[in-house]
């Protein structure tokens, strides 16, 4: 998925994205997600977690808290399915540059901090998906999924998600 594509499939040829088109890519992504879970998928209500990993709760200003950059930005989305709740991060980088460099980055602390989350909560139930459509981002799929498969504890395994609408769909509900 280029800027071409999305232009073309959900901006319809439209404004240039950002400002108050912002939301148009993570509203594509919801609607694809829920379409493959079969169930509505409500925002998260500012779930986040803490970079350490030692707490996921609800923050709905970061800068207000005693230490506010421990915070990571808040899921985009949550659903239970088979008795698990289900946390979304939806991304789709439309281009390179320095947003997306910044974007990809900012990625490997918050799976770093999902996987600090599980690993220390191994009785926790949840499940992370962390959906990442666009042709930028796409490439450095396999690069996450290595950070997790040398990080995750073996009880935890299989408990974050990391690629694309395509897989997910083709993987669902066995993720």
């Amino acid at each position: 998925m280029d800027r071409a594509w999305i232009n073309r499939n959900i901006n319809l040829g439209g404004a240039r994205l950002g400002g108050g088109n912002t939301m148009l890519l993570e509203n594509w992504q919801r609607c694809v997600l829920e379409d493959i879970v079969g169930c509505c998928v409500p925002k998260s209500d500012s779930l986040r977690l803490s970079d350490d990993g030692t707490s996921l709760r609800r923050v709905t200003r970061p800068n207000s808290e005693p230490v506010p950059f421990i915070w990571s930005e808040d899921f985009d989305g949550r659903f239970n399915f088979q008795e698990r709740r289900h946390l979304v991060n939806f991304k789709l980088p439309n281009s390179t540059g320095g947003n997306q460099s910044r974007t990809a980055k900012l990625l490997y602390h918050f799976f770093m901090a999902q996987i600090r989350y599980l690993n220390a909560n191994p009785q926790c139930t949840d499940v992370f998906l962390n959906i990442l459509d666009g042709d930028h981002i796409s490439g450095l799929i396999p690069a996450y999924q290595n950070v997790l498969t040398q990080n995750l504890n073996a009880g935890v395994n299989g408990r974050i998600f990391v690629g694309d609408s395509y897989t997910l769909n083709r993987q669902w509900p066995n993720v």
